[in-house]
């Protein structure tokens, strides 16, 4: 069941109509029978493997809960060899849950590799004589997303920055949460829980925002995403189309990611909010960013939470980077060697995030060039600033900002020819092609043999009005809360034209499907 399917806009009716007759604190009952019914969907076994990772991190988090007592109990007696043996004892305890839910998605993800390679190997071995019996794995509906927020959860709970859950069927709404269990946004345990116990009662305005977050989502989704997609997926082949093109498309598959995720994230975020929970935001506008680090500050920003607080932090103050730190000092200085665990661990960070996305040599590409354009800015970030400094260049100046747009841009849009393209020699290709052939003589032949007039026209304008809606968000504008809170006379003439504009322009039918979202498959 997607969010965008028939079926979720006839369970969110549904729910809806029960969730606010039901007593406040009863409605978690009726969260959880709606994130089953969706979950069903994705077949038996999905739901068996998310019962497993529900059950072993919410025995982890009891088991956590049960050690820190026990050591805070033993450090109020003085008995300093019982603390010791429990913490112990709780470490040791963390790293065989998470290796062991962790490891459980790495074998879902890319267990076929490992297979392949066996199966070559096998081959090799007989001669081409026998081969292994067919196997293969169909990773559940967001695995990624429930595995990060349970594994979080059970660090928490080691940290003491949460308190077990001791009701099985609670702490499962909270892994399950059927909007955002497909795509994200990952939650800790003290953001989330809370709502799900109590939701806001209803609110008029806050439940008119979430709908119009919704259609905004599938605005977006439908009318650019998926209207793009034949587009990118033409021009990542396309080695013999003019270089233009090419650096076109490139720019067109990272606007269609974006149209994608992010109106997925409003469909999710539109649908909780409707039901009184308030779901953490996954995109602020990434394009307007100045630096590549801000970019991945403003994109995802739930995945990078996440692996700062349960990577990076733990990472560069752990035994191994106060030992990188004393290191680096001794060979190259203080300055340097203090940066150097934030440095090797942003470069660890960004490889897994770019192997995470999917299970191929593009994915490794993708990641070690971001791991290695932030690891330099972080080495490299005291030169600029001096130069800057002699240079006496005003970072507040417009033409400033404009130009670490357009620097970020580049570099963002390099990084795409890996992200759409099957492998990096097609990447390499599609990067060289588009150097070539700058010719404009069959510019709007080309353009039209990729779509036609018409849809040229529609993207144009929907991508402007997104432009516009962004630029009035950036600059402060609470664009969703005060029509939502405004006039009737501009809300439901805004709102009705947006849901026929959905209706009419949305891609729907043969050669467009509605429901698959770039990022569910993660």
């Amino acid at each position: 069941m997607g969010i965008l399917s028939l079926d979720f806009l006839i369970l969110m009716t549904a729910l809806v109509a029960v969730h606010y007759c039901l007593p406040v604190r009863f409605r978690w009952i009726g969260l959880l029978t709606a994130s089953m019914v969706f979950y069903a969907g994705a077949g038996w076994h999905a739901i068996a493997y998310l019962g497993a990772v529900t059950l072993i991190t919410w025995l982890g988090g009891l088991y956590m809960g049960r050690c820190r007592d026990k050591e805070k109990l033993a450090l109020a007696q003085e008995d300093k060899a019982t603390a010791y043996h429990t913490k112990k004892q709780r470490s040791y305890f963390l790293a065989f849950v998470v290796l062991l839910v962790m490891g459980g998605m790495a074998v879902m993800k890319y267990g076929h590799l490992l297979y392949g390679m066996i199966q070559s190997t096998y081959l090799a071995m007989t001669e081409g004589h026998k081969t292994l019996a067919d196997w293969s794995l169909v990773a559940p509906l967001g695995l990624s997303y429930f595995t990060f927020q349970s594994v979080g959860y059970v660090v928490d709970c080691a940290r003491g920055k949460a308190d077990p859950e001791s009701n099985p069927l609670k702490y499962l709404l909270f892994v399950s949460f059927f909007p955002q269990i497909s795509q994200g946004p990952i939650m800790t345990y003290r953001q989330l829980m809370p709502q799900l116990l109590l939701p806001a009662r209803f609110e008029p305005t806050v439940f008119v925002s979430g709908f119009q977050l919704a259609i905004w989502g599938c605005f977006k989704k439908l009318v650019i995403a998926d209207r793009l997609a034949p587009v990118t997926s033409a021009i990542a082949i396309g080695f013999d189309m003019p270089g233009w093109i090419i650096l076109l498309g490139v720019a067109l598959y990272a606007v269609r990611l974006y149209a994608d995720f992010s109106g997925g994230m409003d469909v999710i975020r539109g649908a909780a909010r409707m039901l009184g929970i308030d779901l953490a935001e996954n995109f602020r506008r990434p394009f307007f960013s100045m630096s590549v680090a801000e970019y991945w500050r403003r994109w995802h920003i739930s995945l990078g939470v996440w692996f700062r607080s349960y990577l990076f932090y733990p990472l560069t103050t752990s035994r191994f980077g106060l030992s990188l730190s004393r290191g680096g000092q001794r060979i190259f200085g203080k300055k340097i060697g203090r940066t150097l665990p934030g440095v090797v661990a942003t470069f660890i960070i960004f490889f897994l995030i770019g192997i995470w996305h999917t299970a191929n040599w593009n994915a490794v590409v993708y990641g070690v060039y971001f791991g290695v354009l932030l690891s330099a800015a972080l080495l490299l970030e005291p030169l600029f600033k001096k130069i800057r400094n002699r240079l006496r260049i005003n970072i507040k100046a417009w033409w400033w900002k404009g130009f670490c747009i357009l620097r970020t841009w580049g570099l963002i849009l390099l990084a795409q020819y890996f992200a759409f393209t099957a492998g990096p020699k097609q990447g390499l290709s599609l990067l060289g092609a588009t150097f070539q052939n700058w010719t404009f003589a069959d510019a709007g032949a080309t353009l039209t043999g990729l779509l036609e007039p018409l849809e040229w026209y529609i993207v144009l304008v929907a991508l402007l009005l997104v432009l516009a809606v962004d630029l009035m968000i950036e600059f402060g504008a609470d664009v969703n809360g005060k029509l939502a809170g405004g006039s009737f006379l501009v809300r439901w003439p805004v709102l009705i034209g947006l849901i026929v504009t959905v209706l009419v322009f949305g891609c729907y039918g043969a050669g467009f499907d509605a429901v698959a979202f770039l990022y569910t498959q993660f």
